[in-house]
Order: structure tokens, then sequence, then C-alpha cells
């Protein structure tokens, strides 16, 4: 597992657990202030919201079969989740979310610097992804060493390799 300075914990998500589901959601639902701004009955918005969420959870699922889903703690709380693809060369970071009251408080920089320990101890790259409008994420990743890898008209690709 990766290891993280305290407050903060990691721990395996667990499908089963109705906490961890319920969890997810709202998590998932936080981060979707686009469609919760949509002028549309509240009903409409929640399933677009779900429908959107389970084809998320499908599609990394399908594209990353191997990655570790797991929950982002503060003190034993759940504040975000994780998603990472591990790999003999490089880790992939698939998805980082924190809930918006948990953003900011270091809780990114504790997983990143979890995981960049994991990936030089295996003389490995971490590799991510982060849409272009998502500045306050751009500037933690350039602050902790990550460099650009590629782009696309959504996402910049970045990469980071221990000194």
């Amino acid at each position: 597992m990766y290891s993280l300075s305290s407050p903060f914990n990691l721990r395996e998500f667990d499908a089963d657990s109705a906490s961890d589901q319920a969890f997810v959601r709202a998590l998932y639902r936080s981060s979707r202030g686009d469609l919760l701004q949509m002028q549309a009955e509240a009903d409409f918005i929640e399933q677009l919201i779900a429908m959107q969420q389970r084809m998320h959870d499908q599609g990394y699922r399908q594209s990353y079969p191997q990655a570790r889903h797991l929950v982002i703690e503060r003190d034993g709380a759940p504040i975000g989740r994780l998603i990472v693809n591990p790999g003999e060369q490089a880790l992939r970071v698939v998805d980082i979310t924190l809930l918006p009251q948990a953003q900011g408080q270091g809780a990114g920089s504790a997983v990143l610097a979890g995981l960049q320990a994991h990936a030089a101890a295996r003389q490995a790259t971490l590799s991510l992804g982060v849409n272009h409008g998502n500045l306050a994420a751009r500037r933690l990743y350039a602050r902790l060493g990550f460099v650009a890898d590629g782009e696309d008209p959504i996402q910049q690709q970045l990469r980071w390799s221990a000194p």
C-alpha cells in the first residue's frame, strides 16, 4: 500500500459496503457542478449524474482492469477517492477526486507524495491526466515536479520521474 503522512490514509474501496457506495456517489455528485447547474428538473439531473457515474466507473474498470480503487481518509473519515493502475515501470493515477471541503488542505499533496515515494522506490514513473481548466490541480502537479508529456483538447498528460 502507499504510505501517506498523517492525518491522511488510504484504504481499499469495499464494493460490498453500502457506506462506501454512498460515499462514492456523493463524491462524484460533488464533482459535477456543471450538471448541478443545469436548468432542468432535479430528478432528471440526479438521474443524469448517476448515469454519468456508472459510465465513468465502467470505463475505468474496462480501461484499467488491474487498477486499485482506494478511499482517501483524513482521521478515519472518507474525503476522497484514488484509482491507481500499478505497473512495473509506471504507476498511472487514473482518478483522484476530493470532496470540495477537503480540497486545499494537503490531502492531494499527501497522496501524490506517497505515490511518488512508491514509484521512486521501484524506479518507476508516475503519470496522470489533468483537465486544462483545473488550474488548482495543475499548480499542485507543477509544484510536485510533474512535467508535460502530451495533451489533447480536454487534458494535459503529465509525468513524474524520480530525480
